[in-house]
């Protein structure tokens, strides 16, 4: 669906975008991560065809530099952060409707599918940070392209709406689409992603599957419990015996680390020991961590 062939981009002396080839498949959801200047929004921007650069790109077959038009028709885009003219939500979505040559049936339809239906008399700068991604994923939409890229689109929303925003995505993705977003979350990676490309210095120095991440690259999990100040001893004590390496007191309770696909563990032995777990608290690994687990593995 989206073919990337050496694909380079330079600002001057600065190599943005480093000969970068992947293939997107019908349906695939892929992510794409890395630093900031890694060049993910910049190769983004070249598959939108609004940066010239070397190299050769393709959506569906149809050559961006030789078919711009139909092959723009084809992918639905959602910024980071949406600007749009004070005007009404439903004025605001007839306005590219006209431009994509919609009706507006069609429009009436989108403003339910992703909620907005109770505001769309609402100027846009009355909407929510949250509304205001959910009319930009609808502008998206309007065609029913067959190719979604997303860059960033959920950096500056709060927890509920990043929820939200992320099932609609995950919605159309399980209907068909193809998917192509960036992103500084693993949290969105283990939930949208099929492959994730990670890349350094305009380069994508790895491409893996989400489940496979965190154990070619040692990554862990942090998972804080609390547990009665009595029972820390003895908690600890058999966690080392079980073989858990990072584990200590917390104030509260204890912290144990352990790899993405253990979290249950320490549970299942403490349980099994009769040691009570009040609460927890799970602290996923951020992305500077995953960074410099690839810089350290010698990506």
């Amino acid at each position: 669906m989206i073919k990337v062939a050496d694909v380079t981009k330079k600002f001057g002396k600065v190599l943005a975008v480093d000969s970068v080839t992947l293939d997107v498949q019908q349906g695939e959801s892929i992510a794409l991560l890395g630093a900031n200047g890694a060049g993910k929004s910049t190769l983004i921007k070249c598959i939108l065809g609004l940066l010239d650069y070397r190299g050769e790109i393709e959506i569906q077959g149809h050559n961006i530099k030789e078919n711009p038009k139909f092959s723009k028709s084809l992918i639905g885009y959602v910024p980071q952060d949406p600007l749009f003219y004070d005007m009404k939500t439903v004025s605001i979505l007839e306005f590219f409707g006209s431009i994509r040559g919609v009706d507006d049936k069609r429009i009436n339809n989108l403003l339910n599918l992703v909620g907005l239906e109770d505001h769309k008399n609402k100027l846009s700068s009355e909407l929510s940070g949250g509304m205001r991604q959910r009319l930009s994923f609808a502008i998206g939409l309007l065609s029913d392209p067959p190719v979604l890229i997303l860059d960033e689109p959920t950096s500056n929303l709060d927890a509920n709406a990043r929820g939200d925003f992320l099932n609609l995505v995950k919605e159309h993705k399980d209907q068909g689409k193809t998917v192509l977003f960036s992103s500084h979350r693993l949290d969105e990676v283990y939930f949208i992603a099929d492959r994730v490309l990670f890349m350094k210095s305009g380069r994508v120095i790895l491409d893996e599957k989400p489940e496979n991440l965190a154990s070619s690259l040692g990554i862990k999990v942090k998972i804080n419990l609390r547990i009665p100040e009595s029972s820390i001893g003895d908690a600890i004590s058999i966690l080392n015996k079980e073989g858990f390496v990072s584990v200590g007191s917390n104030g509260s309770g204890l912290y144990v680390e352990v790899e993405e696909g253990n979290r249950a563990l320490p549970f299942e032995k403490l349980i099994k020991n009769n040691i009570p777990i009040e609460d927890f608290s799970l602290q996923e690994s951020s992305m500077e961590t995953v960074i410099n687990h690839i810089e350290a593995n010698g990506y």
